[in-house]
Formats: structure tokens, sequence, C-alpha cells
């Protein structure tokens, strides 16, 4: 797909400056832009509005990674979960997704999971509060835009983006909805452990050892355990899931698959137990044989995720009336 140059106009919103640059082509998204409150430019997508009525945002919190989420494959444009999320919404609501600060329109890494590939940028950018904020600067700006209803708002994340998006729902209370897919219970040093167990070798070694390199130089950006920079973990290894959805005001609702070898359901019984210990009421979904991208054997992949997404929409339409 051939990229064409778009159209570019600026609005000042109540929210500040927002730049639309025009339709991602061959697709149901909006390119725009903003500044967050470290003055840095965050760029987010937004689905157009297939009705007059006023729709809510639902946003989509990505995983691990560099990746943009639209990459070039020859000449074509691939698109990310985002379209599945869209797809499923029925314009029920606008889809929001932001690119990580650090990542640039297309960015397509050789191995998106090993920041060492990635953009130096993002070495620096991508901790747990800076990636939080550019979330927040992007759902506001949104939240001005036309079409968009601003009294409620879903935030809803896969694995790593499955903890910033109950995190968000934290920073921002205009968030009234969060769901964590395969976002796992206990801290992530829990879930790196339990996988290294798992395949036979010694976490105290893989893991804990390398925790410790972390703990003496916890803002160093050049410096990696477990494919990412000792910044992301010094940050991201201090919450967990259990910790950020005892703390929300936000409904919740939180997937996990029974098959999932990267982070392993026992993860997701510690948050059933821990939150009903606290009396803190979820929807809990516990898939049978799904993995980590809720897939289940013979499936097509994509398929449980899309599942997923129907049944997360369907609960969030229903419990913001």
């Amino acid at each position: 797909m051939r990229l064409l140059g778009p159209l570019i106009f600026c609005a000042t919103l109540l929210n500040g400056a927002v730049t639309d640059s025009g339709a991602v082509p061959g697709t149901a998204f909006h390119r725009y832009s903003t500044e967050d409150r470290f003055g840095r430019t965050i760029t987010f997508y937004l689905s157009a509005s297939s009705a007059e009525r006023l729709a809510p945002l639902a946003v989509f919190v990505q995983g691990t990674g560099c990746a943009s989420h639209f990459q070039r494959q020859g000449e074509r444009i691939l698109q990310g979960a985002q379209t599945l999320l869209n797809d499923v919404a029925r314009g029920r609501a606008r889809i929001l997704a932001v690119e990580k600060p650090g990542v640039q329109f297309l960015d397509t890494p050789p191995d998106s999971t090993d920041a060492k590939t990635c953009r130096q940028e993002f070495w620096e950018e991508h901790t747990l509060d800076r990636w939080t904020e550019a979330i927040v600067a992007s759902i506001k700006a949104a939240q001005g835009l036309p079409g968009v209803d601003r009294s409620r708002t879903l935030v809803v994340g896969g694995s790593e983006g499955g903890v910033v998006a109950v995190h968000v729902s934290n920073v921002l209370e205009s968030v009234t909805h969060a769901a964590s897919i395969a976002g796992g219970g206990p801290n992530h040093l829990f879930v790196v452990a339990d996988y290294v167990r798992r395949k036979n070798l010694d976490p105290e070694v893989e893991v804990f050892g390398c925790w410790a390199k972390i703990l003496r130089h916890p803002d160093s950006a050049t410096e990696f355990c477990w494919g990412q920079p000792y910044r992301l973990w010094s940050s991201l290894l201090e919450t967990s899931l259990v910790q950020e959805c005892l703390r929300s005001k936000a409904t919740l609702y939180l997937v996990h698959g029974t098959a999932d070898e990267q982070s392993s359901i026992a993860a997701f019984d510690v948050l059933r137990a821990e939150l009903a210990a606290k009396g803190r009421a979820a929807v809990f979904d516990r898939i049978e044989g799904a993995d980590h991208s809720l897939t289940r054997r013979g499936e097509s992949p994509g398929d449980g995720l899309m599942a997923a997404f129907g049944r997360i929409l369907d609960w969030f339409v229903a419990t913001a009336r």
C-alpha cells in the first residue's frame, strides 16, 4: 500500500493542541499527535466515528516491544490488535491506540521483544510512569475531539500492557473501566522466575542475580536484562497487577488462559485469591486451553483475542449504562 501525503491541520482543544495528520491509508484510523507534560510529542490513533451519536473511548495498550501499531511489509501496511478491537466495537466505542515514546509510525524492528533492536530513544523513554503519561495525555486529547463521549472510558491491555492498563486507571480518574489480558498477578519477578523454573533453569541465577544488578543501576538505559533495559524493569517490577487492581476505582475485567506458557495461570489464580480476600469485585475470565495470546489449539491466531475483545466490549457497554 502506498502512503499518500496527508492534509495536516491543528486544532486547539480544552486539553491542549492536537494535530491531525490524516487517515492511515486502508484503515479506519486517523493519526494524531499531542504534547504530554514531559514536553514530548505523542502519536496516537483514533478510529473514525461511524454514527452521529457520541461514542466512548476504548483504549488499547500493547504489550512488550517497540513495533508501531501499523507496520510496513513491502508495499502493504499491517495493522495491529487495535483493529480487532475496532471490529468488535461496531461503532459502540472509538478505539484509541498510542505509540510508545521512542517508536515512530511504521517502525518494524527485526525483533520487537528485544529492545536492543529498537531506537535508542525507546531505551530512555519506555518506563512505566513515562509510558503511562503518554497514554494519559492521548486520552485527554482524544476526549476533546468531536464525537467522543467523555462520561466513560475503557482501557484494555495485553501482557505487559495489562498491568499498564490498570495503572492508567489509577492515574486518570476519567477511566471508568479497565481490562487486563494475560497481565499476570504478582509482580513480574514472580512471572519471570516461574517461567525460568518451568524451563528447568535456576531463578537464583537467571532472575534474581540480574535483579540485583538492576537495583545497583536502576536508571541505566544501556544495560539489559531479559531483553529490556534496567530502566524499564526498575519501574515495572515495583508494581504488580494485584496492587494495581486493589488501588483502582475502575470496574475491572481480568482474562487469562490456562495454557499460557509466558505467564502461567498460577499468577492469575494468585490475583483471583488476593482480590477475593480483599473483597475487590471483578470479572474473572479464565479460558481453558488458551495461550498467552488467548489462542487455543485448532484456532487461527487472533480468534481467541477477538472473542475476548467482544466479551470485554459487551461488558463495557452493559456496565456503563
